[in-house]
């Protein structure tokens, strides 16, 4: 099992017990529970893209798990930026993410459709639809970024 992998499990049963818990520890772990989602998904995203762009041979059943990976954590970060307290200490997320808390939600909930159609479309072998779903993807990333995250 990749790291990669092991931290995607890890990951995948711990968003399990903070949905039933509704908690962190401290917001310094939220912060990180946050920022761990987040490489996975740069991660996922990242191969998908050197696939898309040639710059690594399209394999369409890795496309598929990856594409299957970043629909499964397209949901789990964003509960960890209810903590209070989490705004602040060691993160990239502005302060928009707090007061304009309605936006960042919608955006995370287009993500979370756009990661969901990606893992469709992959399973399709529709050359055309996948990559017509990685780039409504990686807009709803890139939107979220420009207006959530500090450069």
């Amino acid at each position: 099992m990749t790291r990669s992998s092991m931290l995607l499990a890890a990951l995948l049963a711990m968003s399990g017990s903070v949905a039933a818990e509704g908690a962190f520890n401290t917001a310094e772990d939220a912060i990180k529970y946050r920022q761990h989602a987040f490489q996975l998904i740069k991660e996922n995203f990242g191969d998908m893209h050197a696939m898309i762009k040639g710059k690594k041979a399209m394999d369409d059943a890795a496309f598929q798990r990856r594409a299957e990976h970043l629909a499964m954590l397209a949901n789990i970060p964003f509960d960890a930026f209810k903590v209070a307290g989490s705004n602040k200490g060691d993160t990239e997320a502005l302060a928009s993410v707090w007061s304009d808390n309605a936006k960042f939600n919608d955006i995370a909930k287009e993500f979370q459709l756009a990661s969901s159609t990606l893992a469709t479309a992959s399973a399709s072998g529709d050359a055309g639809a996948i990559k017509k779903a990685f780039g409504a993807t990686g807009k709803t990333c890139k939107g979220c970024h420009d207006q959530f995250k500090q450069d």
